[in-house]
């Protein structure tokens, strides 16, 4: 089987479908992530309610493509299908980022390895960790991370690249969970347009896997921009007293509650791409937010930047005949 010497950065759904489909054509490839474990926007986390998400609660898109990879999930049992209102879902099983730890699979992943600098010379890409350990040379690298902190890392070495990921107006975004041991009786279909602080509401059922009936409060882009850099308790106070404020009746006490920031959760190109790259030195970058930001995005994103890369040596190799 042919071989290249690959890296990817980042093990969300952007790298990850990278990785994958570059696995199939026969390739090795070397995933660095910075995080202990996969997922990006689909990340997850333990706590006193079950195993709550802490990002995307469901996602769609009805591409071909991105269905029969979806249907092709649903068989393996990493993903559900649900219907709502007419409109179709999916969700991962039985949360979100166990559908990024089964789609990585045996795939050969650094995890807590934060890459910071980029060096390239005549042998390939070299990637440099805070302590300037060095990893490679890679003859072919694909970036796929938030457009902020792709920006950072191309600077030095790719400053076009840099710009284009530069040019991304990212917001950020608070998600405050809020548990109770004795569910709440209110519609769990609460709307909130006209909310100041809450975009979205999600509720998680009591279950054997949570044992309290969990509420995900999604902050507001502006909210959560305003109040980017309080503390995670006066986040809670502040997204509950707003949730209150929607019920008909007081709310109760929680049993047990978190807040988490998004730093880079919000935001796209102006002009959707299907690949940032230089084939010529063998780097491409991929993510949600070469598209529209969202989970399908950044599959298509990635699978774009495989692509792209493979064409490129096969014509490579072509000439070389």
């Amino acid at each position: 089987m042919p071989s290249s010497n690959i890296a990817i950065i980042g093990a969300g759904i952007a790298g990850i479908t990278a990785a994958r489909t570059l696995k199939a054509a026969g390739h090795s490839v070397q995933v660095f992530e910075k995080s202990r474990g996969s997922g990006g926007r689909l990340a997850s986390k333990r706590s006193e309610m079950g195993r709550i998400n802490l990002g995307t609660q469901a996602f769609s898109n009805d591409d071909p493509l991105f269905l029969e990879e979806l249907h092709a999930w649903q068989q393996a049992g990493w993903v559900q299908q649900h219907h709502s209102a007419g409109q179709t879902y999916w969700t991962g099983v039985p949360y979100m980022s166990a559908l990024t730890r089964q789609l990585l699979g045996d795939l050969n992943t650094d995890f807590s390895c934060h890459i910071q600098r980029l060096s390239h010379d005549s042998q390939g890409w070299l990637l440099h960790e805070q302590n300037d350990r060095a990893h490679g040379p890679f003859q072919q690298l694909i970036i796929a991370i938030p457009a902020p902190q792709a920006s950072a890392l191309l600077n030095s070495c790719a400053p076009e690249l840099a710009h284009q990921a530069d040019s991304v107006k990212v917001q950020p975004v608070w998600m405050v969970a809020l548990g109770f041991k004795q569910p709440l009786t209110h519609n769990t279909n609460i709307k909130c347009p006209s909310n100041q602080a809450i975009a979205d509401i999600t509720v998680t059922p009591l279950s054997a896997e949570h044992p309290m009936q969990t509420w995900m409060l999604r902050a507001r882009a502006d909210w959560s921009s305003k109040h980017l850099e309080n503390q995670h308790d006066d986040v809670i106070d502040a997204l509950r007293s707003a949730f209150s404020d929607l019920l008909d009746s007081p709310l109760p006490l929680h049993d047990s509650a978190f807040a988490h920031r998004w730093r880079y959760a919000l935001g796209a190109l102006k002009q959707p791409t299907t690949a940032l790259y230089e084939q010529q030195r063998g780097l491409y970058v991929a993510g949600d937010w070469c598209g529209s930001g969202d989970v399908y995005s950044a599959w298509h994103s990635g699978k774009n930047a495989a692509q792209q890369l493979l064409d490129h040596l096969h014509c490579t190799t072509i000439a070389h005949l």
